[in-house]
């Protein structure tokens, strides 16, 4: 055996044995995942059918009067032919294009003519039909998409907002037995706020500390231009339940998401049993009061309901001690309660403010963290009088993770040291996660050859996971193979493995009612500060291997928002795009897709790399 060849024999059983510690036979993974390979085991799965359509599915239902096709033909010579119209073969033999819908089901031929034959095949696809605008006489009400439209709860002070679609032009009230003194004024709302349909009355109501009724239905009035008059009951029915103590529930899971509106933006991400008071319940959110002029969103799944009782008392903060070790900061917080918080990264100074609500402070007595050089110091600010806002200023300009937590009424705050990073071997010493998105029964996307992008995740994963581990990272891969796993099943592998870094890898899809053309290449997201640095290096990159530019993205999804180590996501290109698609099947692309990531988080580590160690004193 020569030199060279005993080498590299070494080589590859030092890296089996890194990856095996983390339960990857690595070795075997690159033969095992190669892309190639998964694709010509998709097409032998389509037997000598010389057509696929691959989505949308047969019987599929959309709203849109346009919807994107994806479907492949053996023979890339082919003429393809789809209702009337003739599509473009890709050599991938993909073909794909824009549906155009009427209201109702519609029927669609696919045919492909080649020399192996003629194949074709139809789908069959419904749209559901645009509501019409009524016509201004005679007068009438639409018993559907009336708000309320489903029960709906007061527990105290709030705004009751109504609405109903009817004839246009017309003048609106409405009314509520044991609420209103009369009937109230609606206004017919402009079309720009409406989606184009006129017609669409809206009129608020003023829940009151006195007010209190049972199952109410809301009465709507509407009167034409001739005068003639209709009425209509709303099928949901308002309850006003007011004892003179609040009604309360208290977070019953490990993480509890309050949001700024049903359905929106997240605010705050909460542990077990903290308490508040609850304003409303309806359409399947109840409003709580977080602060006494801020409120927020929960979903009742997430809760536990609790008796009427007194006031939840606000919460006195009476002094912070710290403790430290080789890589975390412990900061402690000891409260007379459980108060929500919430955790914000700021730059520039490079800080973490710490909001406590329905707090006061009640004994500033602050110990430092001795021995340690990374926290510059610490400010407080009382904003309102329950709001407090903990500032902690950092000597670094790049943070590395942190959480928070009670432990009974003692709030945690962990704040992760950075790494000592070597200048020539800038991935020494780093564990570094890396997940391949979706797996299993989630597919993700899928490009019109059928091919998924579970599985080009996978592949890439591994390209980069050699990488990593070759400059000496310690490589974590949530998902080694084609299994179904939940976000936070990935997230906590990685946190049980300590891991310095998470490195999110997926690829891309557009929308099924926009065209495949439309939407193509690379992008980067990240939702805190800690990890836009990799995001912002590692998307030029990307751009580098030939990917179009999509863009640096800000954006809050599961995995992005944890906080414990910084995390990104890397979106290669897009499967819905044929070309791009081509691209993710060669086996080339996908290491190059995978060293585009290593040399950006190469390029940020060496600039980090002497400004990362912990200054000395």
């Amino acid at each position: 055996m020569n030199n060279q060849n005993h080498t590299k024999r070494i080589r590859n059983v030092v890296l089996w044995t890194c990856l095996f510690l983390n339960g990857i036979a690595f070795s075997q993974a690159i033969p095992r995942f190669s892309i190639e390979n998964i694709f010509q085991k998709q097409l032998a799965k389509y037997g000598d059918d010389l057509l696929r359509i691959t989505y949308p599915a047969d019987s599929s239902t959309f709203t849109v009067e346009r919807v994107r096709f994806g479907a492949w033909s053996r023979d890339t010579t082919a003429l393809a032919i789809v209702a009337q119209d003739t599509v473009r073969v890709y050599p991938s033999g993909a073909f794909t294009g824009l549906l155009k819908l009427r209201p109702g089901w519609n029927t669609i031929p696919f045919r492909v003519k080649s020399g192996l034959g003629i194949q074709a095949d139809t789908l069959h696809i419904y749209r559901v039909p645009p509501l019409e605008p009524l016509p201004e006489v005679p007068v009438a009400i639409l018993d559907t998409l009336m708000v309320p439209g489903g029960d709906v709860k007061f527990y105290a002070k709030d705004e009751l907002v109504v609405r109903f679609v009817g004839s246009p032009g017309g003048k609106a009230a409405f009314k509520i037995k044991g609420l209103t003194r009369g009937a109230l004024p609606m206004v017919e709302l402009p079309v720009e706020r409406t989606k184009g349909l006129p017609g669409v009355y809206e009129g608020v109501y003023q829940i009151k500390a006195t007010d209190k009724c049972l199952r109410k239905p809301v009465v709507f009035y509407l009167q034409d231009r001739n005068g003639k008059k209709l009425k209509r009951k709303s099928s949901g029915r308002i309850t006003v339940r007011q004892t003179g103590q609040p009604k309360l529930v208290a977070t019953a899971d490990t993480s509890n998401l309050v949001r700024y509106f049903p359905g929106g933006e997240i605010f705050m991400d909460l542990p077990e049993g903290i308490v508040f008071p609850v304003i409303s319940d309806k359409n399947g959110w109840l409003k709580i009061r977080v602060a006494e002029n801020l409120t927020g969103y929960v979903s009742p799944g997430t809760i536990r309901e609790l008796p009427f009782g007194p006031a939840v008392p606000k919460a006195a903060l009476y002094g912070i001690s710290s403790e430290t070790d080789s890589d975390w900061i412990i900061i402690r917080f000891r409260l007379s309660e459980k108060a929500p918080f919430r955790l914000v990264q700021r730059a520039a100074p490079e800080r973490l403010s710490v909001y406590f609500y329905r707090t006061h402070f009640q004994d500033e007595w602050t110990v430092y963290p001795y021995p340690d050089s990374l926290l510059h110091h610490f400010d407080w600010e009382q904003e309102t009088d329950d709001i407090l806002r903990f500032d902690i200023y950092f000597t670094t300009d790049q943070q590395w993770g942190f959480r928070g937590w009670y432990e009974d009424n003692v709030f945690k705050l962990a704040i992760r040291k950075p790494p000592d990073i070597n200048e020539t071997h800038p991935f020494a010493g780093l564990t570094i996660a890396l997940d391949a998105g979706h797996g299993g029964e989630q597919r993700g996307a899928v490009g019109a050859t059928g091919l998924m992008e579970k599985d080009v995740n996978l592949v890439y994963t591994y390209y980069l996971a050699r990488l990593l581990s070759e400059a000496g990272a310690r490589v974590v891969i949530t998902r080694p193979d084609d299994r179904t796993m939940s976000l936070a099943e990935r997230m906590e592998i990685a946190r049980n493995a300590n891991a310095n870094l998470f490195v999110w890898l997926h690829n891309n899809s557009t929308a099924l009612a926009r065209g495949p053309l439309e939407r193509g290449g690379a992008s980067t997201y990240y939702t805190h500060l800690q990890g836009m640095p990799f995001a912002k290096v590692i998307y030029p990159r990307l751009l580098g291997i030939g990917l179009a530019p999509e863009g640096l993205v800000h954006r809050s999804y599961y995995i992005t928002r944890q906080t414990d180590m910084p995390v990104f996501l890397v979106e290669g290109a897009f499967l819905s795009n044929p070309e791009d698609e081509m691209f993710l099947m060669k086996d080339e692309n996908l290491r190059n897709l995978a060293r585009a990531v290593f040399d950006g988080l190469q390029d940020y580590l060496t600039q980090k790399a002497g400004r990362s160690s912990l200054p000395k004193r």
